[in-house]
């Protein structure tokens, strides 16, 4: 079981996961990293199967840096997390979508 966990304060915030990559009952990787840098002050903790994780985590993370690249400031976090969450419901929409379409 995966797990990654964020606690936000007054002034700080503390991101932290476990390292390991599993299978069912089998360990793949022990070191495994599932926070990924998005800019200067903002990480993403992120848990699920590696490919998906890791190629949606970078997919955020270039299209943040893209943003600041074109306009010359950076995201702010609440724009970050939009951002995030609404790429995350298109690939899930996508997903229903292709699944519904093999069903019928």
């Amino acid at each position: 079981m995966e797990c990654v966990f964020g606690l936000v304060g007054d002034g700080f915030a503390i991101i932290a996961s476990d390292t390991s990559a599993v299978h069912s009952i089998l360990v793949h990787k022990s070191n495994e990293d599932k926070v990924m840098i998005l800019d200067s002050h903002k990480l993403m903790g992120a848990s699920g199967e590696p490919g998906d994780r890791v190629h949606f985590t970078e997919y955020i993370q270039k299209n943040v840096a893209l943003y600041q690249f074109r306009n010359g400031i950076p995201l702010t976090t609440a724009a970050a997390a939009n951002f995030t969450l609404g790429e995350l419901a298109t690939a899930l929409r996508k997903v229903s979508l292709s699944v519904s379409l093999f069903v019928e």
